[in-house]
Parts: C-alpha cells; sequence; structure tokens
C-alpha cells in the first residue's frame, strides 16, 4: 500500500517530466498557411514556444489560398507557387529532413467570390499534398503531413459581403479535409472544433487569431508531434 501511495505522489512529477521531455524534441517542421500564420503571435510562432527545441520553416502568407488566385494574385495560390515554395524549403534545411509538414490553408478559398468553386477545394487539397509527397526533395517527401482545417467565421466576418457565408463553407471543410487527409496517409486536425477557441472573443474582426486562440489552435498538433 506504501508503495502505491509513494507512486501515486510521484506521478505528476513523472508526467511533468515527459511533457518538458517532449517539449525538447528537435523536430524539424515546415509550415505553410495564410495570414493566421504571419503574425509575431500567429500558430508557427505558438508551435515554436510549445516546442522549443525545434526548428520550424514558416512559408505561410495573407491572402493565400489552396488552389484560387486571390484578389487577382496568383502568388497566393498555394498550387502555382509550390514548386518555388519547396525549393525554400530544400534549401534551408538542406540535409536535414523534414519530421512534419502543417498545412492551415482554406480560410481565404471559403470567400464568398469562391462560393460556386467549394467543390474544387478539397480537389486542390489533395493535389496538393500528392506533390509535396511526390517532390523530387527527399527531405520533404517523406515528411508527415498534418491538416489542420480552418477555424470558423466570427460575427464580425461573416456580416461583410467579403466573407458572407463563408462559415458553412469552411465548417463543410473540416469534414471534406478530414476525408482527404485519411485518403492521403495525412494526419488531421480539426480546426472548426478547436477545443476552447471562441471566434468571437479571441479576434478582432472574425478573422484573425489573436495568440490565445493561436495557442489552442495548435495544441492539438503539439499532441500528435510529440506522441
Amino acid at each position: 500500500m506504501k508503495y502505491l501511495l509513494a507512486f501515486l505522489f510521484l506521478l505528476p512529477f513523472v508526467l511533468t517530466a515527459q511533457d518538458t521531455a517532449s517539449s525538447k524534441r528537435k523536430l524539424n517542421i515546415l509550415t505553410l498557411g495564410d495570414s493566421n500564420g504571419t503574425y509575431p503571435h500567429s500558430w508557427p510562432k505558438q508551435l515554436q514556444v510549445a516546442l522549443p527545441e525545434a526548428q520550424i520553416f514558416n512559408i505561410s502568407k495573407s491572402g493565400r489560398t489552396i488552389g484560387f488566385v486571390n484578389n487577382g494574385d496568383s502568388t497566393l495560390n498555394s498550387l502555382l507557387v509550390l514548386d518555388e515554395n519547396l525549393k525554400k524549403a530544400a534549401e534551408f534545411t538542406k540535409d536535414r529532413p523534414y519530421d512534419f509538414i502543417v498545412l492551415e490553408l482554406g480560410t481565404n478559398d471559403a470567400k464568398a467570390v469562391f462560393a460556386d468553386r467549394q467543390k474544387e477545394v478539397p480537389q486542390n487539397l489533395e493535389t496538393l499534398i500528392k506533390k509535396i509527397k511526390g517532390s523530387r526533395y527527399p527531405t520533404i517527401s517523406k515528411a508527415k503531413i498534418i491538416i489542420i482545417s480552418p477555424p470558423p467565421y466570427g460575427e464580425k466576418a461573416k456580416a461583410t459581403e467579403k466573407y458572407a457565408g463563408g462559415d458553412a463553407r469552411v465548417q463543410q471543410m473540416s469534414k471534406t479535409f478530414e476525408k482527404v487527409a485519411k485518403r492521403n496517409g495525412c494526419l488531421f486536425v480539426n480546426g472548426y472544433k478547436t477545443p476552447g477557441l471562441d471566434i468571437n472573443t479571441m479576434t478582432a474582426d472574425g478573422l484573425h487569431l489573436d495568440a490565445v486562440a493561436s495557442r489552442k489552435l495548435i495544441e492539438p498538433v503539439v499532441e500528435l508531434m510529440v506522441k
């Protein structure tokens, strides 16, 4: 009995030590997102805080889509600039393989201007995944891919003409993206149902996540990485 009590007493310290060890894993991570991946408090930055020993190369860009030309700018279409971005990522890492590639895209693909093209979105995601897996750079092609479906739209965003109806579209993406992820051997995180994320209080505009929301978004990602 006394040994059981001693074990129960020490258990929290053991778990804390395990969590600390996990956070110090020297992972090599490539992150690709839109504006929510670009801010000083963005989800890639929160990923770095959670995994301080990790090396993270972030190629997120504001306005980026999976496969649409947004705002007339072809450089915002991930598919059109993927080769260029993967080259940058490969040059950055040199001979060190990436352990994970994290994709958090879809918010801009759900804009009202693309409302009639939603069937293309999961198809574009699948093409993006296959291109990454088929990359000529072995440091990239062998990495595990984690798909984060986009967070919900808040009330302020939904009230604008630009994003009207977008929340229903990103909600649908959470379902279709999971199927695409499973079909292509990727890990999946449902960003639309992020535990603890309140989109209306954790954004100023119903779209761009604050530091707390960004941290909430990557918590399940970190869990997958340190298993």
